[in-house]
């Protein structure tokens, strides 16, 4: 080897800046939410509830906090977890179907009523084919205690609107087959129909 072009080469590395001085090493609080993040990520991924979130977080923290200060300040319980998924995860994939939807342009809702106590929620589901295939994503959960053909057409359309979707592009209507849903005269389909004439049930 060349001795000469070694000391040249060694003089170039000296005045080199390496890439691990330019990173930005993370803070040990960005890394405190990472962790949380990834935690809540993973257990509303596999449908547990914030209870066991929470007892998940404490045996994390017995299990490592002698070898982590990261694992030893973690604090994800039933609230916080619920906060991180409702507030931070749940708009931002939201926002990511939502952009999927409009990518693909033609899509069906779906809905449905239910009871939870004295409250009734109208949950909105879509339905797209993407470049995966067919999905379907809830997208919407509305509470509302009128259940009329116009009350639950305004609300369809609130969703559709709030999502800036087109009612052009939506291609079929979907819900349980009563009166107030697909009804012969006056229901949330005949609605819909006047609006935009192409939708099938």
């Amino acid at each position: 080897m060349n001795h000469v072009a070694h000391q040249t080469s060694m003089k170039t590395f000296e005045k080199s800046t390496l890439i691990k001085t330019l990173a930005v090493l993370a803070s040990e609080s960005d890394q405190i939410s990472a962790a949380e993040g990834m935690i809540v990520y993973h257990e509303v991924k596999h449908g547990y509830s914030y209870i066991s979130q929470a007892c998940g977080t404490n045996l994390i923290k017995s299990l490592f906090e002698s070898s982590s200060s990261v694992a030893k300040s973690l604090s994800c319980g039933k609230t916080k977890s619920r906060a991180i998924a409702c507030n931070i995860f749940g708009p931002y994939f939201t926002k990511k179907v939502i952009d999927q939807v409009l990518e693909a342009q033609f899509y069906s809702l779906s809905y449905d009523a239910s009871n939870k106590g004295n409250c009734k929620t109208y949950p909105f589901t879509v339905q797209f084919f993407s470049d995966v295939g067919v999905k379907r994503v809830l997208i919407q959960f509305i509470e509302d205690p009128h259940e009329t053909a116009e009350d639950i057409f305004k609300n369809a359309c609130r969703v559709i609107n709030d999502f800036q979707l087109k009612i052009e592009h939506l291609t079929s209507v979907s819900a349980n087959n009563t009166n107030v849903n697909f009804g012969e005269h006056h229901s949330v389909f005949r609605l819909f129909k006047n609006e935009a004439p192409h939708i099938v049930q």
